[in-house]
């Protein structure tokens, strides 16, 4: 597969060298001299343009014709609009990947047509709310092309639902109980199965369901 990452920093060099080591061919490009010469050291070959990733002939001449996959991956969120607002124009557009350095400019990447947008910041915070509590309704993925979401629920001891059937535990109408991890299990649950303690439920629900969810399994 041909990939071309537009930011050498140190993601996009680890990036590269993971996907070199998968055999897939890479091209990098990257402004800053010094970080093109510090690739070549860690990679041990010559895979960085040195060049301005928001010009389109920069991206041309690194190869963007044959790409199968375009990462943007700059510390800037308007460069790495402007390198997937290039990619899609493209005759054949390539896959592409962006980098959200701003939680806020999610929506403006996903809105231009971005097959995948990655925030750095939502991830940890992700992590974090989850570790201190495990507890909470987290939406782990908003479905492309609708209104609904998946997320991830924990049921705690003191859940007004424990022992009682799914079908009864007052779950909302738009919402489907998709998976059940139980002890280490993964399992697909039915109307009968009974809520206990300790499970973690993967649902499909609208967004504001997060409030009726957390109210009926949480408590």
């Amino acid at each position: 597969m041909n990939i071309l990452i537009v930011g050498g920093g140190k993601v996009g060099t680890y990036l590269a060298k993971a996907l070199i080591e998968e055999r897939h061919d890479v091209r990098v490009v990257e402004s800053d001299a010094r970080r093109v010469h510090e690739m070549a050291n860690v990679l041990e070959r010559d895979v960085a343009l040195l060049g301005d990733g928001c010009r389109p002939d920069t991206l041309e001449r690194a190869g963007i014709a044959d790409a199968d996959v375009v990462v943007a991956d700059t510390g800037d969120d308007e460069d790495n609009l402007a390198v997937v607002l290039i990619a899609r124009k493209r005759p054949r557009p390539p896959r592409t990947i962006a980098r959200v350095n701003n939680p806020k400019n999610q929506g403006i990447f996903e809105s231009i047509g971005t097959d995948t947008v990655i925030s750095s910041t939502e991830i940890v915070l992700r992590a974090i709310t989850q570790e201190i509590d495990v507890a909470n309704v987290s939406p782990l993925v908003m479905l492309r092309g609708s209104n609904l979401a998946l997320l991830k629920l924990s049921v705690p001891g003191s859940s007004p639902a424990c022992g009682t059937p799914l079908s009864s535990a007052g779950l909302p109408r738009d919402c489907v109980v998709v998976a059940l991890e139980r002890e280490g299990e993964l399992l697909i649950p039915s109307g009968t199965t009974s809520v206990e303690a300790g499970d973690t439920m993967l649902i499909i629900a609208k967004p504001e369901a997060r409030g009726q969810l957390r109210e009926n399994l949480i408590g």
